[in-house]
């Protein structure tokens, strides 16, 4: 059985006062994190967490003293909260539907000493399968987030030598 592992970086370190308590408690959850007082550096040496579960007191604590109630992350929790049956005692949130990149971006919107956020990951895979290597990266401004992977670079150079606007022209 072939085992797919993503490693993944964000640079540069983030500001600990750039983010508020539920932003840091989402991307704690997602990300393997050094650092605490200044700025913490977040990565994930195998892959990104993409489900948390979080007790119900402690998410509505966090929600109860953001400053920011618009914020991206604090939509898409009380958005999971609205569908959460009462019963429950903890929230589920699916991280790999809700993202990373609209907290980063809210972050880079509020921090003067950010202008963006890289993402970059690695693809790679126990054994040798075709669709176990490549990449992505993702770059996240105030304005805007882009991202390509290996594929959709690969795509696009062989699109534009085949229409004869790559660098060979």
């Amino acid at each position: 059985m072939a085992d797919y592992h993503s490693p993944t970086i964000v640079r540069p370190d983030i500001p600990r006062g750039a983010m508020t308590l539920l932003e840091h408690r989402l991307l704690i959850g997602m990300f393997s994190h050094e650092g605490e007082e200044d700025a913490v550096y977040f990565f994930a040496e195998d892959y990104v967490n993409d489900l948390m579960h979080l007790d119900l007191s402690e998410v509505h604590d966090l929600l109860e003293v953001d400053p920011f109630p618009d914020s991206y992350a604090v939509t898409a929790v009380r958005e999971h909260l609205r569908q959460l049956d009462p019963a429950e005692g903890e929230l589920a949130l699916d991280m790999s539907v809700i993202g990373y990149e609209g907290i980063f971006q809210d972050i880079v919107k509020r921090c003067g000493t950010l202008d963006d956020v890289e993402v970059v990951a690695a693809w790679t895979c126990t054994k040798m399968r075709p669709d176990g290597f490549g990449g992505m990266a993702t770059l996240i401004t105030a304005d805007a987030i882009e991202s390509m992977s290996t594929a959709s670079f690969l795509d696009e150079a062989r699109a534009r030598i085949r229409d004869g606007t790559g660098p060979e022209s």
